[in-house]
């Protein structure tokens, strides 16, 4: 392609298709970035489209079909969700892909976490999961899976912990504007500042993490400082001061925390099962191991109060931290490699007309309105069927005559008025 265009849609999940974006114009690509609804914490995507109106209006959900389609060579979907599938209640979801595809254009997708773990799987792994009695529809997950597994050109996990749940998905590592993030030091300090910046306290064990810092805050050995719903300026601000910065213990996997402290110069502490640590290993590089510091809830305390006390440790640990960012997460460095899989050569469609799998859980839609028949029958004074719908039922299920009937009403009480 001689001038490629890319779109990020429909979020910008945790900043990195804004990440990717950036990078990719400095390389001569046009990239965008589209968000459906109003962006978080402060992120400031290309465009964004209105979310009422997409649920409200058809014809708007085609201007966004019809803008994607003429103006962009790569759609790059994110958190397993297509351009318009959760607005078009008689389709499936992710329709749109073989649709995009057969329109020439390259579709890939990205999971990034809780859209492709699976409760079953995690919780038999970690035994602080965060998703342990979470009510998740598994089935679903894996009917997207296997959606974006027929139809997209490729798939892409953001950490080393996806592979569990997409093996055959391409592993991009989190990006982030290494420079941009970067601060000046100084001496290790006698009290280290410990922050934790949850995105969701429920997902990254917070609870845990306060009782096992709020002690260590309460005899002097470090400043324990938790945070919550700061902007990407307001994080930056707050790392730089940061010594230490706790990220999940109940995922077994780091986030872009993690990433943004060790750029900044802190040092990152997180649950980070073994095989991710081994995935993400880079046996050739100046730091050949993920240098993230392992803790867990039972063992938080003492590895912070460890920290703590061994100021030599803690320099070390920046150094490496600092290293690890740039050689693996710069967003410069995952641009090219995001770059050479929009450009190889593409593959075939496994199937041109699969039996598409019930992605929306179907299925149970087709119990729960068979039991409510059944409960129906029984709503009568004397146990008799409930009657069947009135006329003025008819018609408000018919929004469009509905509202007309409305106003022809309006307008015959209005005259009524008048000739009196």
């Amino acid at each position: 392609m001689a001038h490629l265009r890319v779109l990020y849609a429909p979020r910008d999940i945790a900043g990195q298709p804004s990440e990717w974006a950036k990078a990719l114009r400095a390389q001569g690509v046009d990239a965008q970035v589209w968000s459906f609804g109003e962006s978080a914490f402060g992120l400031r995507p290309d465009r964004e489209w209105m979310q009422d109106r997409l649920l409200a209006d058809p014809m708007y959900r085609w201007q966004v079909l019809d803008e994607a389609v003429r103006g962009f060579d790569v759609i790059h979907l994110q958190y397993g969700r297509g351009l318009l599938d959760a607005k078009e209640p008689v389709l499936p979801e992710l329709w749109d892909l073989p649709l995009l595809r057969s329109l020439g254009k390259r579709v890939y997708m990205h999971w990034h976490g809780s859209d492709v773990r699976l409760p079953s799987v995690h919780a038999e792994r970690e035994p602080d999961s965060y998703l342990a009695g979470a009510t998740v529809d598994e089935d679903a997950i894996r009917a997207r899976v296997s959606v974006a597994r027929r139809f997209c050109d490729a798939m892409f996990v953001s950490t080393a912990g996806l592979p569990d749940y997409v093996p055959d998905a391409e592993l991009v590592p989190l990006a982030l504007d290494v420079a941009a993030w970067r601060t000046t030091r100084g001496a290790e300090p006698a009290v280290p500042v410990v922050v934790h910046l949850p995105s969701r306290r429920s997902t990254k064990g917070s609870d845990q993490v306060d009782a096992a810092l709020r002690p260590l805050h309460d005899e002097g050995v470090i400043v324990y400082r938790p945070l919550s719903g700061l902007t990407r300026d307001q994080v930056k601000a707050e790392f730089a001061k940061a010594d230490l910065v706790v990220d999940s213990l109940t995922i077994g996997d780091h986030g872009v925390v993690s990433c943004e402290a060790m750029a900044s110069g802190a040092i990152a502490v997180a649950h980070v099962h073994e095989r991710v640590r081994a995935r993400s290993a880079m046996p050739e590089a100046a730091v050949p191991e993920l240098p993230i510091v392992e803790a867990t809830a039972a063992t938080l305390a003492d590895v912070v109060r460890g920290l703590a006390a061994d100021p030599a440790e803690r320099a070390r640990l920046r150094t490496a931290g600092l290293t690890w960012v740039t050689q693996r997460h710069d967003s410069g460095v995952v641009a090219t490699q995001l770059l050479a899989a929009y450009t190889r050569p593409r593959g075939r469609v496994v199937s041109a007309y699969p039996e598409w799998p019930e992605s929306t859980g179907q299925k149970r839609v087709r119990e729960l309105e068979s039991e409510i028949e059944r409960l129906r029958a029984q709503l009568g004074p004397n146990g008799e069927p409930v009657p069947g719908l009135t006329r003025r039922d008819r018609l408000e299920a018919k929004p469009g005559l509905h509202l007309a009937v409305r106003r022809a009403d309006r307008a015959y009480r209005s005259l009524r008025k008048k000739l009196r």
